[in-house]
């Protein structure tokens, strides 16, 4: 069987076993040490509340109370689609969130503030491809 098909799910306890890898990088220290905010990574109808302080994860909220709409920004997918992007080798249009997100694809969205998004581009982006690694 493979990694994908033993994961039961994107529930809180595999999100914060991705929090707790992006918080144990070598690399995010440096290249997201300007990256301050917080954004929503959307999986199917949950809604997870990201912030992240010098380019670590400080805290994860699921679902989003009325006092949590301050988020800079959302990345926002169904899980089928989550599930491929974190293969170990994703099959083509997987492979990152732009493929995801390409207007012939449109398996993600990208909502909110997108200026905080494109500053800290590269340290999300290897937030991201550290859930292959969960």
């Amino acid at each position: 069987m493979s990694r994908l098909g033993s994961r039961k799910s994107f529930d809180l306890e595999w999100i914060e076993k991705w929090a707790r890898r992006v918080n144990e990088d070598r690399i995010l220290p440096v290249i997201g040490r300007f990256f301050n905010g917080r954004f929503v990574l959307g999986v199917d109808d949950t809604e997870y509340l990201i912030e992240v302080r010098s380019g670590k994860i400080s805290r994860i909220s699921e679902g989003l109370q009325p006092n949590d709409f301050g988020f800079d920004f959302g990345l926002k997918a169904p899980a089928s689609a989550w599930a491929k992007f974190c293969q170990p080798i994703p099959p083509p249009m997987f492979n990152d969130i732009w493929a995801m997100a390409h207007p012939l694809h449109k398996q993600l969205t990208i909502e909110g503030n997108t200026l905080p998004f494109w500053q800290n581009l590269r340290a999300l982006t290897r937030m991201l491809s550290l859930m292959r690694e969960v």
